[in-house]
């Protein structure tokens, strides 16, 4: 009797072991997610929020933390323009309803330090970021590569509604780009 415990002991622990090693429900939806992203051709990684988002900076204990919090980023390549630099800016969405910044649609806010935009740009990526799917929370444009940080709910639909959205964007920052670089009347 005593053997058979121990038997039925160990069956239970390989069986809770074998259903820990198996892909949650939610592991198996990020992953089509992913895959359909990557099939639409974004790039899709885990990127640090911000240098300055890095969550809880003390431990219970009362050592300093380092880490930083990393976010879903589905992201395009931006192709480089000879000679030009490239206009860098970074929008984020909030929540809260009292966050305004005009023109943009209410919750999203530039930050500090990014491209200085004149009103009919920023009135363009006004209409852009009121256009944004369910679930970004930030567009980057920096470098060679243009994305959102992006809750990752949803099915493949909510991706190909990304995927065109960034498009826009993208085409948005390439007209930015060829404005910045395009020949000054002189004086």
């Amino acid at each position: 009797m005593t053997g058979l415990a121990i038997a039925g002991g160990v069956g239970l622990l390989f069986l809770w072991l074998l259903r820990q090693a198996m892909p949650s429900p939610r592991d198996r939806q990020l992953e089509r997610l992913r895959r359909a992203a990557r099939a639409r051709g974004l790039m899709v990684a885990l990127r640090p929020e911000s240098p300055a988002h890095t969550g809880d900076q003390v431990r219970p204990g009362g050592t300093q933390r380092q880490e930083k919090l990393h976010r879903p980023f589905y992201g395009l390549p931006l192709s480089p323009v000879a000679g030009a630099p490239r206009p860098k800016w970074r929008a984020d969405w909030r929540a809260d309803d009292e966050v305004r910044m005009a023109p943009l649609p209410p919750g999203w806010i530039l930050r500090p330090g990014t491209l200085v935009l004149a009103d009919s740009v920023l009135e363009a990526l006004s209409a852009l970021l009121a256009q944004a799917p369910p679930g970004v929370q930030g567009v980057v444009a920096e470098g060679a590569q243009l994305g959102a940080f992006w809750t990752e709910r949803g099915e493949a639909a909510q991706v190909e509604a990304l995927a065109v959205w960034l498009e826009a964007l993208r085409a948005f920052h390439r007209k930015q780009t060829a404005r910045s670089e395009a020949p000054h009347p002189a004086l």
